[in-house]
């Protein structure tokens, strides 16, 4: 597990710090240690704990608070940030293979290459896609949508419907829409919001990586 602490403030004239980094790591480790034991003893869940540790490092650090998120491995994450004190924000990623072929029929056959280069190749090409999916959930009132339900919603509504797929022929939502990262983005939104909605959650944005160096988010 990793705690991630962001401050805000103005730098020091002198120092340009805006607060020793040995001294924010001191408070985390010490506010973390006062809190998140508990959520392991008591099996309390994890967005309440992390209200409880934004609330220890508000009152300790000497610098405003900026976020803080709790990061259960490479793909789960746990946020607050300061601007929405009473919501977490759970993102999760998600890895899908599909092959397009990036192909506009109103552009003519050299346009369309011009525009596209290799991505225009009639037999289509492959991408290993990466998609991430961030959730608001509100701190108070009955525990409502969890970690789990927003890993079936997502592999229900978008990663299953995109895996192993030719987008052009396979999917529908992109039979007359080019499957550029962009739109791949803002469809796997529409499908996603509805669902996580109804399940007592909501979407904050969703990003896909099409490679390492290239992702769309939606809405930016």
């Amino acid at each position: 597990m990793e705690v991630d602490v962001t401050v805000r403030g103005k730098p020091d004239a002198t120092t340009g710090y805006i607060v020793g980094i040995q001294e924010i790591d001191r408070t985390v480790k010490a506010c973390a240690a006062r809190t998140i034991p508990d959520c392991f003893e008591s099996g309390e869940a994890i967005e309440r704990t992390l209200g409880s540790l934004r609330e220890a490092l508000v009152g300790t650090l000497p610098v405003p608070l900026n976020s803080v998120a709790v990061r259960m491995n490479a793909l789960c994450e746990f946020r607050i940030e300061e601007s929405m004190p009473h919501h977490v924000i759970v993102s999760q990623r998600f890895d899908f293979s599909s092959s397009h072929r990036l192909h506009c029929p109103t552009l003519s056959d050299d346009e369309n290459r011009r525009v596209f280069g290799k991505c225009n190749n009639p037999a289509g090409h492959g991408h290993n896609y990466r998609l991430e999916v961030e959730v608001r959930i509100p701190l108070s009132g009955a525990p409502g949508l969890r970690a789990t339900d927003i890993d079936r919603i997502a592999r229900d509504h978008a990663v299953d419907r995109l895996d192993h797929k030719h987008l052009n022929s396979d999917v529908e939502a992109f039979r007359e829409r080019n499957p550029s990262v962009e739109t791949i983005a803002a469809t796997c939104f529409d499908w996603l919001s509805g669902p996580i909605a109804s399940a007592g959650g909501e979407l904050a944005r969703v990003r896909v990586w099409e490679t390492e160096k290239t992702s769309a988010i939606y809405p930016g």
